[in-house]
């Protein structure tokens, strides 16, 4: 029998092969193989490239000097070694990697941005990801390293909180020349949107007054996408127009944007309130004045109520760009929707510790509630049982996040 020789392999071949790898440690494989893959090989997109390392928020009138950095995330489902697997059933692991203000390597709760993980081993020990089969689920990018706004934290008003999520993308139309103009699009505190492009000083918050606040974005199919709070939703051109993409669905209280199996998806979640929690640290109005967020009277209060809202049902939709509408799906088959703070993502059921998909797994508000009970504060919604469950109710799921399993050798 012919052993084949893979560094014969043609070069256009190699070139379209590597144009498929979405994760930085495929690549780090790729081109690890011999010198004829490594020339072969085509660097993954990098949207940051042409952009400035540090940015400013998007404030109301663009006069805030303060910068932040930007972090990308990833989230990754990590398969346990072929030698190990085949002794015993082992669980694969459910993990968001990514750089932390300090510019070290953290792990953190897929679902959240806040919620770094961290790990109590000695060195040397190291985790080799080369050696460990990846799934690239998604990622994220975070302006800034500060915490979402919850009661247990502290309360700033220059923080990522009021740039929800934010995401990349490439705009050749616009660049003027062969080189792509790389763009981020967020969500300003007002509801509408904001962009930045390279070649910037400022954030541009779009003039556009929408019906209702903006509550999502994402790219999907190399476009940037936005929906409001009652399901409208619109791409955002070169120009800056807004086309619209799909018309309202009225119903629930927040509406997530998911890409699953080539198809856009919209998740509607209606939520109840349960309570409020009174933010007691206080600021000084320099602080305001210095942040220019927000305009204040002269009897404003510096102490915040914050509403308490649990998520009780969800609908999902399926994209029809033809009819532009959104069509309501009562069956997700073998899939697993997961609704993170900034990154939203789909997995097969078959692929995960779970007899079934057709679920979303969620995080929801943190305020009172133990979160090692919940699995770091994670629900699970059945669709078909419209009925919501703790991750905990699922033997093999309850750790599929945190602590790691132990064929990582991590504790």
């Amino acid at each position: 029998m012919l052993i084949a020789d893979w560094s014969k392999l043609p070069k256009e071949l190699l070139q379209i092969i590597s144009e498929k790898l979405n994760c930085e440690f495929h690549e780090l494989r790729f081109r690890s193989v011999c010198s004829s893959w490594r020339s072969s090989s085509i660097p993954p997109k990098n949207h940051l490239l042409n952009l400035p390392s540090k940015f400013p928020y998007p404030s109301k009138n663009n006069n805030n000097t303060s910068t932040y950095p930007i972090f990308k995330r990833t989230i990754f489902l990590i398969n346990p070694p072929p030698n190990q697997q085949q002794q015993q059933t082992l669980n694969p692991w459910l993990i968001k990697i990514g750089l932390d203000s300090r510019g070290r390597t953290s792990l953190w709760n897929p679902l959240s941005r806040d919620k770094q993980l961290r790990l109590r081993f000695q060195l040397p020990h190291y985790f080799d990801f080369n050696q460990l089969s990846l799934f690239k689920l998604g990622h994220e990018f975070v302006i800034g390293d500060f915490p979402s706004v919850y009661p247990n934290e502290s309360y700033s008003t220059e923080n990522s909180h009021f740039m929800k999520k934010v995401v990349a993308y490439d705009d050749t139309l616009n660049s003027g020349n062969d080189r792509s103009c790389s763009v981020l699009l967020t969500i300003h505190i007002s509801g509408k949107l904001a962009i930045f492009r390279s070649g910037d000083q400022q954030w541009m918050i779009m003039p556009e007054m929408p019906p209702n606040p903006y509550t999502d974005v994402c790219v999907f199919n190399g476009r940037p996408i936005a929906v409001d709070s009652a399901g409208r939703t619109v791409v955002v051109g070169s120009d800056l127009s807004l086309d619209l993409v799909a018309e309202a669905v009225f119903g629930g209280d927040t509406k997530y944007l998911v890409e699953s199996d080539g198809e856009l998806l919209l998740v509607d979640k209606y939520s109840n309130r349960v309570g409020q929690f009174r933010q007691f640290r206080q600021f000084e109005r320099s602080d305001y004045e210095q942040s220019d967020l927000f305009s204040f009277g002269a009897d404003d209060e510096r102490d915040y109520v914050i509403g308490i809202e649990r998520a009780v049902r969800f609908d999902v939709f399926r994209l029809d760009e033809n009819d532009k509408k959104w069509v309501k799906l009562t069956n997700l088959g073998d899939r697993v929707l997961f609704l993170g703070k900034d990154c939203a993502f789909s997995v097969k059921a078959s692929n995960l510790p779970m007899a079934n998909g057709n679920c979303l797994i969620f995080r929801d508000d943190d305020y009172g509630r133990d979160l090692h009970s919940t699995g770091l504060g994670i629900d699970v919604f059945c669709l078909d049982k419209q009925q919501i469950l703790p991750l905990s109710s699922l033997p093999r799921c309850s750790n599929l996040f945190w602590p790691p399993p132990q064929w990582t050798g991590l504790d």
